[in-house]
């Protein structure tokens, strides 16, 4: 039985990261659009809509870094590994 690194695992929670990102990116892009699209008017009011799109945007920053952060350890475990051998 194959047994499974700190690289493989840190490898696979990143690949799952990035998708969510991903998601999470086209999502808020949608939202972008939408405000663009509608701006303020006689009765429309965009300042909740703002609010969500920076909220979300926060979020996504805030997955970058863990995503990020988690290429560099990648990286770093790597480089361990081969030094190891």
């Amino acid at each position: 039985m194959a047994q499974v690194t700190a690289s493989d695992a840190l490898t696979y929670s990143l690949k799952r990261e990035q998708a969510q990102f991903s998601e999470e990116a086209q999502r808020l892009a949608k939202q972008a659009a939408y405000i663009a699209a509608n701006p303020p008017a006689d009765g429309r009011t965009v300042s909740g809509d703002i609010t969500r799109l920076i909220q979300e945007a926060a979020f996504l920053l805030k997955r970058a870094a863990t995503i990020e952060a988690g290429l560099e350890a990648v990286g770093l475990v790597g480089a361990e590994a081969a030094t190891e051998q």
